[in-house]
């Protein structure tokens, strides 16, 4: 078993058994996305949210 522990300041997610996620109530702007499935590494992916409007990111797992 393996146990991973990171601090942050929201918001954050969790993926589900299909691998995916979604985060509530995110202002507009431009982040960051870090992807963490553990067999593959991290992975970063910059989106941008426009106010009112859906966005989406995808994190393709390739082995590290």
């Amino acid at each position: 078993m393996h146990a991973y522990i990171a601090v942050v300041t929201g918001p954050y997610g969790v993926s589900d058994d299909r691998g995916s996620f979604k985060l509530d109530n995110v202002p507009p702007g431009a982040y960051t996305l870090t992807a963490w499935p553990e067999t593959y590494g991290t992975q970063t992916q910059n989106v941008t949210v426009a106010a009112g409007k859906p966005a989406t990111v995808s994190f393709p797992c390739k082995a590290k």
